[in-house]
């Protein structure tokens, strides 16, 4: 009898103990499956802007920005200098394309030729190339580019993009102060560049 309840006393031990091991390795067992499950699956990623046609995309879970573009068919006037292709994208993320910057030159009176019967050449602004500034030097916000709303008093890189994201969004501001819609932009901010800023030409 006592031979019986020793036998039986060891096969709960053994028992014990080989369900304490299985305990201790679970978990790293069930992450490892888990990564694998996460490496496995894809993101998808939605994008507007200055592209062919809006839409999502599929991609790998560590896709790039650059992975995202090449994947759309760009418009001639999207601007892809103002964005990192090497940025990581995330799944559910939305990519805006912003749009080139258009400069408009001041347009001669009339189309008259000149004495000698040779046509006018017309009138260059004098604002370098790129550089949406208007005839009294203040900066278009709705022509603009990230670099020269970077310019802007308060204005930082990060703001920059969100004012070109919110021209793509929700199209070009009537006046001046419809810039204050802009996330970031309050009175305060406004009032440092209100004598910088323009929406006309």
């Amino acid at each position: 009898m006592e031979g019986k309840l020793r036998y039986a006393w060891w096969f709960v031990l053994v028992g014990v103990v080989i369900l304490a091991i299985w305990k201790l390795f679970l978990p790293h067992g069930t992450y490892a499956y888990v990564q694998k499950a996460d490496s496995s699956r894809e993101i998808v990623v939605y994008v507007a802007g200055a592209v062919e046609k809006s839409g999502l995309v599929h991609l790998a879970p560590d896709a790039r920005l650059d992975d995202a573009l090449k994947q759309v068919q760009l418009l001639p006037e999207a601007n892809l200098e103002s964005m990192n292709p090497a940025e990581k994208l995330k799944d559910g993320q939305k990519i805006t394309v912003p749009r080139k910057a258009v400069v408009i030159s001041p347009d001669p009176a009339g189309n008259s030729s000149d004495p000698g019967g040779v046509d006018s050449v017309p009138v260059v602004s004098s604002a370098p190339v790129g550089i949406p500034v208007s005839e009294g030097g203040k900066i278009n916000i709705n022509t603009a580019g990230a670099a020269e709303l970077d310019k802007l008093s308060g204005v930082g890189p990060a703001l920059a993009e969100r004012i070109i994201q919110y021209r793509t969004e929700h199209g070009l501001f009537a006046k001046a102060e419809d810039i204050q819609n802009v996330s970031g932009i309050g009175p305060k901010t406004f009032e440092k560049m209100a004598s910088q800023v323009t929406v006309g030409p």
